[in-house]
């Protein structure tokens, strides 16, 4: 169990006290923003890769056991996930790694939802696996994921306010962290004819051969 918390901590700690912090721009003007992002990118994917190893060989500390009675949400939870991972990965956004500035973007399809469609997936997915897998391994691994995409957006609009100063907050007002704010709000509007419905099918269909054969590539049944 030790690996995995060393492991979980790296991830979330690049994120939240590097990247998160006043920290990033200290390193930044030291390294410059290429190797930044480079560095930062090849961390990322030791941690995750340690973590995936880490948990394959942590011991089962059980909480609540396997919670059958909420895979079904479970599967509603991951079905989201997938169609939000999906569609944002097409949508232009200034959000995705701060590649597109805020002035050059308008709130179009999946980003009139919400803007942090890719965190919001990774968090659900995250939280879809935590509900149902009552142990302690299972919480520090797809805890930090549902802590990561739920809860980062809130630091990401921090530091993109900070950098990009009234464009942000023009994009911000027309868009909104939690799903269909500000469309529920009347700041935004719902659009079919913009989203992405080959995105949303390619999502689902790769959520359905997920489910179907979850436990030949995780050994773990998702039914």
């Amino acid at each position: 169990m030790e690996s995995l918390t060393a492991a979980t901590a790296l991830f979330l700690g690049m994120h939240w006290i590097v990247s998160g912090s006043p920290l990033r721009n200290v390193v930044v003007a030291r390294t410059g923003e290429g190797p930044f992002k480079a560095g930062f990118a090849l961390i990322i994917a030791i941690s995750i890769a340690w973590m995936g190893w880490a948990y394959a060989h942590a011991p089962y500390v059980e909480t609540w056991g396997t919670a059958a009675g909420l895979k079904p949400l479970s599967w509603v939870l991951m079905a989201l996930a997938f169609v939000l991972l999906a569609a944002s990965a097409t949508a232009k956004n200034p959000t995705t790694l701060g590649s597109v500035p805020p002035d050059q973007v308008q709130a179009r399809g999946i980003v009139r939802i919400t803007r942090h469609g890719g965190l919001f997936g990774l968090g659900l997915w995250g939280l879809s696996h935590f509900l149902v897998n009552g142990d302690w391994a299972s919480h520090l691994l797809f805890g930090s994921f549902a802590f990561q995409g739920l809860i980062a957006p809130l630091n990401l609009d921090r530091k993109y306010r900070q950098r990009f100063g009234a464009p942000w907050e023009s994009f911000a007002r027309q868009t909104s962290y939690l799903p269909f704010v500000a469309i529920l709000q009347g700041r935004n509007r719902l659009v079919p004819g913009e989203i992405n419905w080959l995105a949303v099918a390619v999502g689902l269909g790769l959520f359905g051969l997920t489910l179907a054969y979850h436990q030949a590539w995780f050994g773990a049944s998702a039914l």
